[in-house]
């Protein structure tokens, strides 16, 4: 058996990945983006907020809406300051206490939003500036070439590369071609030793501003554009989620696949740390669990919880329960029991036992509070993304739970 058991599927099982940020809390992205994200529902984007220019101030219901969509809400500093040349008050204040007053602000409009990320205003920064970011962010965007991260390279989650939309540099055929290279469509070997080699699927950060018509502005971008450049990610079959969504599953697969397994007397343990206590609350991974040695009834756990296997055999563990268990089957397990996916919508399916027929589905949050019942084995379609416990019970059999993940929807 392995020493360390559990490989995560790089980008969600897809063939790679891409974030679309948004920065300066700009009107016309909630006025002109909107629309388009509520025609495209596997498209979420990352909306980076700042006051500079009432920007925040002057459409939180907006961005409270965006954010109720499903999208990412993060920080881009209160007043879009040059970091570098400010002082460690200042630096609290735009960084750690603006991110307070983004949650603050747009929970008085019923949007529960925790900020995670960060993006640096001019993308300048220093170890100074990343100090203070870490102190209330798990990651930050800045500034970069191609914008693309690979799988297996550990990035400086203080300074994420983007790729940068003007449209004088960054054209609507570049932007395509950069979605067919993070999906490692084409062909890529005669490239030259001194350029960026590209060896599979990668994660595309792209740093947006504007959402308008408006050919005077460099950096916006027509909405029939934007809405070109999604269609064509969903063509290439890219992960396309909010920058920290992302960003939280590759830093947590560093993790993952390096802890170690404990042996039990009846299978082992494997145990991990959070690597930044600002991770979000919830942090599915797709993972391959090593379970051969066990046996092949073995039955994977996390805080009690038993785990379905997906069709493939991968599993979705939680990141932030920080360990699982594997173990032999006891009398007490259902055999026969399997879970189904749909692929395109990510709406799970109902989950059937054979010989069983349960009377009664309960849904509970990783922290053991039931929210009530449920249709079977589906989690209701107003509850966001994470991950949640189903139990089921029948009259005369032992009840059963298992634990579902819900992505964007």
């Amino acid at each position: 058996m392995a020493e360390t058991p559990i490989k995560t599927i790089p980008w969600n099982g897809y063939v790679g990945a891409v974030s679309f940020t948004f920065d300066d809390a700009l009107a016309n992205q909630p006025q002109n983006l909107k629309p388009i994200l509520d025609e495209l529902p596997d498209v979420h984007v990352t909306f980076f907020l700042t006051d500079m220019g009432n920007g925040l101030k002057q459409d939180a219901a907006g961005f409270a809406a965006l954010a109720k969509a499903g999208n990412e809400i993060g920080n881009h500093t209160k007043t879009h300051p040059h970091l570098t040349g400010v002082s460690a008050g200042e630096l609290e204040d735009e960084i750690v206490k603006y991110a307070n007053t983004i949650e603050s602000t747009l929970a008085e409009l019923g949007a529960d939003v925790t900020v995670t990320s960060l993006a640096t205003p001019f993308c300048e920064n220093n170890d100074k500036v990343k100090n203070v970011i870490a102190k209330r962010h798990f990651i930050n965007r800045d500034c970069g070439w191609h914008g693309r991260n690979e799988w297996d390279v550990e990035p400086d989650w203080m300074s994420i590369q983007a790729k940068v939309w003007t449209r004088s540099g960054a054209t609507v055929p570049e932007m395509l071609s950069a979605l067919d290279t993070a999906a490692f469509i084409g062909n890529f070997g005669g490239a030259q030793p001194w350029e960026v080699q590209v060896k599979g699927g990668s994660w595309l950060v792209v740093l947006n501003h504007g959402v308008t018509d408006d050919t005077g502005d460099d950096y916006s971008i027509n909405p029939s554009d934007i809405k070109k450049i999604f269609e064509h990610a969903i063509e290439n079959k890219l992960w396309i989620a909010p920058f920290g969504t992302v960003g939280a599953y590759h830093r947590a697969h560093f993790v993952v696949d390096a802890a170690t397994l404990t042996a039990t007397e009846d299978g082992f343990t494997v145990n991990w740390e959070i690597p930044n206590e600002h991770m979000p609350k919830s942090v599915p991974l797709r993972v391959k669990i090593d379970t051969k040695s066990v046996g092949e009834n073995a039955v994977v756990e996390q805080a009690g919880k038993k785990l379905a296997p997906e069709s493939d055999g991968s599993y979705i563990i939680e990141f932030m329960a920080k360990s699982l268990k594997v173990r032999k089957a006891g009398s007490d397990d259902v055999p026969g029991d399997s879970t189904v996916v749909k692929d395109s919508t990510a709406v799970l399916r109902k989950m059937t036992f054979a010989n069983l027929t349960w009377t009664k589905f309960s849904l509970f949050d990783l922290n053991g509070n039931c929210l009530g019942e449920t249709n079977g084995w589906n989690v209701p379609v107003n509850y966001p993304q994470g991950a949640y416990v189903i139990r089921a019970e029948a009259l005369g059999r032992p009840a059963a739970t298992r634990m579902v993940y819900v992505p964007n929807r």
